[in-house]
């Protein structure tokens, strides 16, 4: 039985820990790579106030974690009462520097979490089409701070026809959404005289990775990626025989969110270094998988390897924090 105030302790730990990160080991120096349209006006802002860009960043994994809390509040994804849903997000946007800088990759994730509302309440509701129009405009904003966010409304369609059903009306509908939102952008650019401006984010979708070329990691960072790569097949295993126990909208969701894993693993792979916030996103779903099989396992192994990976997430924390000996 979870302390009804482990919310509120996760979240002191984990800002006190984020705040010795950053005087310790300040922020990462990486370009990123904006495929967006908004980002290039406001990164300089960031770049000028390292502290803003560390306080935007804390600010965006709680709302991030706000999200996915809510989601299972408002819809009962996990039937145990638990707060793993608001503080495993929060843990695991926290272990690594690369998270203390604010990237566009955050504001678009918030978003997609954003547009699962829509989707999630069209359950067994025949006119879906505005359920459609919804998330598809929060997913076309999304696109807006990182333009390949607009690569998952297709599975968001697949979800809405899962969780009731889905028409032509629906689907002009999802379109209709994301033609008003770029609508919008597009004026905007009309009135700055700068068309070429709106139309290059676009061609970032078409820029994947060359793979006539390896991917230039090392030893260890192949081991990394392969421990992770495990991690994340053995919590979706070990979670999917919980879900055939659960009633039908909590299949649903639960099978949706490791289709969005999987499907921006894959993406990821795809894009490679052009891009994470396919990482973000498996970062959120995987937080729901896992708070799923955490919280309703009662078998001891299973219980002991949650306490294991704590363990492990706090000895990379440390790794971080005091060396320079991380893969990545």
């Amino acid at each position: 039985m979870e302390s009804r105030f482990i919310s509120l302790v996760v979240s002191i730990t984990v800002i006190a820990l984020r705040f010795l990160m950053f005087l310790k080991k300040g922020l990462p120096d990486f370009p990123v790579n904006s495929t967006g349209f908004i980002w290039p006006y406001i990164e300089p802002v960031f770049l000028e106030n390292p502290f803003l860009s560390f306080l935007a960043s804390t600010l965006c994994i709680f709302i991030i974690s706000y999200l996915l809390s809510e989601l299972n509040v408002r819809y009962g994804v996990i039937r145990m009462r638990t707060a793993m849903p608001f503080y495993v997000p929060l843990i695991l946007f926290s272990v690594h520097p690369f998270f203390l800088r604010m990237t566009p990759d955050f504001p678009g994730l918030i978003f997609v979490l954003w547009s699962l509302f829509p989707l999630l309440a069209s359950y067994q509701y025949h006119h879906s089409h505005r359920f459609a129009y919804q998330f598809s405009a929060l997913i076309a904003i999304a696109g807006i701070f990182q333009i390949h966010a607009l690569l998952i409304v297709p599975l968001w369609l697949i979800g809405l026809s899962a969780m009731g059903r889905i028409n032509f009306r629906s689907f002009i509908a999802s379109i209709f959404g994301i033609i008003l939102v770029f609508w919008i952008v597009f004026v905007f650019y009309v009135f700055g005289d700068n068309i070429t401006g709106f139309i290059d984010p676009f061609k970032g979708l078409t820029d994947i990775y060359d793979f006539t070329q390896t991917p230039t990691f090392s030893v260890p960072q192949w081991g990394f990626i392969g421990t992770m790569l495990l991690f994340l097949f053995f919590i979706i295993t070990a979670d999917i025989k919980q879900i055939t126990r659960e009633r039908s909208f909590t299949k649903k969701v639960l099978i949706f969110s490791i289709s969005v894993i999987l499907l921006s693993l894959l993406l990821q792979i795809l894009y490679l270094t052009h891009t994470f916030i396919w990482i973000y996103i498996i970062i959120a779903f995987l937080s729901i998988i896992a708070a799923h099989f955490y919280a309703d396992t009662t078998f001891r192994l299973e219980i002991l390897s949650y306490f294991f990976a704590l363990l492990l997430l706090a000895f990379y924390y440390c790794l971080n924090l005091f060396t320079d000996l991380s893969p990545f």
